[in-house]
């Protein structure tokens, strides 16, 4: 008879027990969770009336595995998209909670008695809800439609993010020998955020490029072989990097989470996520010892205590101080008083570092198991506690919690913090790209080919790191502050905006230049004055170049289809249209304005080339009228004459720029009427007669175009069609007014605007 190992034994005894456990828990309506670590604890060594599983060590590593297949699923369901919904509502709140609890958890541990170690990990603990749980719960209440669920879900998102950050900073806290370095902790953490960056953007460029690719050829065995495989993959690089697997799994997970088929891999995927996930939660079962539970029964109920008054408090307080009306933040503290999940992964991570004590693990899973029990009675008292609430808090108080949670920030201020956010999200991404090219050329590049012997290594190093900088330094260099939208609002509302606008473009010109200074300094061994020349030529070169513009453009546009592919799908197929079928927004993305020419404008005489308003405000002048006629598309020779009307048309942000230019410049444009969507203004078009109307027509741009692999400068569309390119759509993501060095790609899908002539035009030429 063969010998069957022990791990088939044991594996068939968990899945039984889960099994019949789990279907016993569905019946009186209780999470599956629960089941799972009573199943654990029938069939680990602390339950004596059933046969035990004997080989701890494999279950301990298929538990690991389980970790990891959650973390991997939890990122298949993450969007970026919902982060960015979420706003800073979840974000302020979520700091509030997990800082407060954090502290409140540390303190506690050392009131009892505890070590250092295991009060820094119960504060990690005790700041985690569960998502499981509380997704459990309101499905249960039918409270999934209710508003405050959306502020409930975005906290839970962010938390999630925020425990994978804090399973690097507790292990770097572990794993200090000597206390805890602050030194090390900031760079830990540095280094956690330079490799996220990186990841994410070569990762959304990447990733979904190749299942989009390769999508043809995939057969669902391949899918899952692929994921799994990309999955482990990164949970080796995490961890050859000095964090943990969980952090891997989760960062592939969300970036394969912006694939076109990702519904279809999670799907997939979701049978073993939950075969090794229900091997997890029987794992933590296994650790609950009865016996030490009761020796531990004060510090359980004082932790119970602590988890569901500091969840319920500090949750309604970051709620409200995220600018929450209180009946959504009572609403909310009521719905988070509970631990879960993250909690059982940081308290297993605490022990596979053997930096927590053994006791601390059962007491985790014990008041995870009773704040589970608590969380629908708590959520059900959260109205009569907000009206007892009113009834007690003075006039004043309510008062001044109603002035608090208005929205009452300045335009200016809104307009100066938009600016400020896309500036340091845009600088931080360009800035841990240039330093990884650094990287890759000192530790990498040159190492290589100088153990090659090849001559000249370094002057190849430089060449090499030189042009593959260069289109990231393009971006740096274009004279933005990130937004140029929120740029030009700014500069031309007042003069006061300039000094600190330079200031930040000139943060953004030093950032180039110290990566140029790596290459001639460094690598080519130029000093003094020799290198701050050639920075200042390599500069004037790169930053002047049309080329390099159109391949950042080109990197960039194939990002942003991968990040926004799936939500732009997902809102088309809401707004009805059907597979395959392209819908029109540009008709209510842009924006057209009439203005009138005062008899004292300055701009009489001048060209189009020089008022430059497309360079200055986004904006484009679709028609001149004057007496003696109208000019369409004008371009740039045109001279603005007395008595003239102009049309323009641009997105809202960009008529806003020129409105806030003829103010400060006193340029004497005075608006006749406007600004109307463009879906209005055709529909009013229809007046006049047919050769005087307005067309728009979308243009697919296939291997016969004659504009394939051309920019929008270089084709100048505006004189051989006769029209005025609005926008493109490359995949499902769209562009207004696209920058005028964008390259145009096969499947390319340009919409344009004119009138008979353009369309004369692009019949004969057999475009159409």
């Amino acid at each position: 008879m063969s010998h069957l190992p022990t791990i088939i034994t044991d594996l068939a005894m968990i899945l039984l027990v889960a099994g019949v456990t789990t279907i016993l828990f569905k019946k009186i309506n209780q999470p599956l969770v629960l089941g799972y670590i009573i199943a654990g604890f029938i069939t680990g060594p602390n339950f004596v009336f059933f046969p035990t599983v004997t080989d701890k060590v494999n279950v301990s590593a298929w538990s690991e595995i389980g970790v990891i297949f959650l973390l991997f699923a939890l990122g298949l369901e993450f969007s970026f998209y919902k982060l960015k919904k979420v706003g800073s509502t979840a974000f302020v709140s979520t700091a509030v909670i997990i800082f407060s609890m954090l502290f409140v958890g540390y303190g506690v541990g050392q009131l009892l008695g505890w070590s250092h170690m295991d009060s820094i990990f119960l504060g990690g603990m005790l700041s985690m809800s569960s998502t499981a749980i509380i997704i459990k719960a309101f499905d249960d209440l039918q409270l999934r439609e209710k508003s405050f669920t959306e502020v409930v879900f975005g906290v839970l998102i962010v938390e999630d993010i925020a425990g994978i950050a804090m399973m690097v900073i507790l292990s770097t806290i572990a794993v200090a020998t000597s206390g805890i370095s602050t030194t090390e902790l900031v760079m830990s953490v540095g280094r956690l955020v330079f490799f996220l960056v990186l990841w994410f953007v070569a990762g959304m460029y990447l990733i979904p490029t190749f299942f989009k690719k390769a999508q043809a050829l995939m057969t669902d065995e391949t899918l899952v072989v692929i994921s799994i495989g990309l999955c482990l993959g990164m949970v080796y690089l995490a961890t050859s990097l000095g964090f943990s697997s969980a952090l891997g799994a989760f960062i592939m997970g969300s970036l394969i989470a912006e694939a076109p088929n990702a519904e279809h891999i999670e799907h997939l995927v979701s049978p073993i996520k939950d075969l090794f996930g229900a091997v997890f939660f029987v794992s933590v079962g296994m650790m609950v010892n009865p016996a030490l539970l009761a020796d531990y029964a004060v510090p359980v109920a004082v932790l119970v205590a602590t988890t569901i008054l500091g969840q319920l408090f500090f949750s309604t307080c970051g709620v409200l101080a995220a600018g929450q009306k209180l009946h959504t933040a009572v609403l909310c503290g009521f719905s988070l008083t509970q631990i879960g999940e993250f909690s059982f992964i940081l308290a297993t991570l605490g022990m596979n570092l053997g930096v927590t004590s053994n006791f601390l693990y059962p007491i985790i899973v014990a008041v995870s198991v009773i704040t589970t029990f608590t969380t629908p009675f708590f959520i059900n008292a959260a109205e009569p506690a907000y009206a007892k609430l009113v009834s007690i808090l003075p006039q004043r108080v309510l008062d001044w919690l109603e002035r608090y949670t208005d929205n009452n920030d300045s335009k200016g201020d809104q307009d100066w913090k938009n600016l400020l956010t896309d500036y340091v999200l845009h600088m931080v991404i360009y800035a841990t790209l240039l330093f990884a090219i650094v990287l890759a050329a000192a530790l990498y590049f040159l190492p290589a080919l100088q153990r090659m012997e090849l001559p000249y290594a370094n002057l190849i190093t430089a060449g090499a790191s030189l042009l593959v900088m260069s289109p990231i330094l393009r971006a740096v260099l274009v004279n933005r502050a990130g937004s140029a939208e929120l740029f030009s609002i700014l500069w031309f509302k007042r003069r006061a905006n300039h000094l600190p606008l330079m200031i930040l473009v000139a943060g953004k010109v030093l950032v180039a230049a110290l990566s140029l200074y790596f290459v001639f300094n460094d690598l080519v061994g130029m000093h003094g004055m020799l290198a701050f020349g050639s920075i200042i030529v390599a500069v004037y070169f790169i930053a002047s170049s049309d080329w390099l513009m159109g391949e950042y453009l080109r990197i960039e546009s194939r990002f942003l289809v991968n990040l926004n592919e799936k939500h732009m799908r997902k809102h088309r197929e809401a707004e009805g249209a059907q597979e395959g079928e392209q819908a029109n927004w540009f008709d209510e993305k842009l924006y057209l304005a009439y203005y009138r020419v005062a008899d004292n404008s300055p701009i009489i005489g001048k060209t189009m080339k020089q008022l430059a308003v497309r360079q200055y405000y986004g904006c484009n002048v679709l028609q001149m009228r004057t007496p003696q006629g109208a000019i369409d598309m004008p371009g740039g020779e045109v001279t603005v004459t007395k008595e003239a009307n102009l049309l323009v048309i641009g997105t809202e942000g960009q008529l806003k720029i020129m409105d806030a230019a003829i103010v400060q410049r006193h340029l004497e444009l005075h608006r006749l009427w406007g600004p109307v969507t463009l879906r209005q203004f055709m529909l009013e078009d229809h007046a006049y007669a047919p050769e005087q109307q307005f067309l728009s027509l979308a243009i697919t741009i296939d291997e016969h175009s004659p504009i394939l692999g051309t920019s929008l400068k270089a084709a100048d569309l505006r004189h051989k069609w006769s029209c005025l390119v609005i926008g493109l759509e490359r995949g499902a993501f769209t562009i207004t007014n696209p920058n005028v060095d964008l390259v145009f790609e096969k499947n390319d899908l340009l919409w344009v605007l004119g009138k008979q002539k353009m369309m004369n035009t692009l019949i004969r030429e057999e475009i159409l």
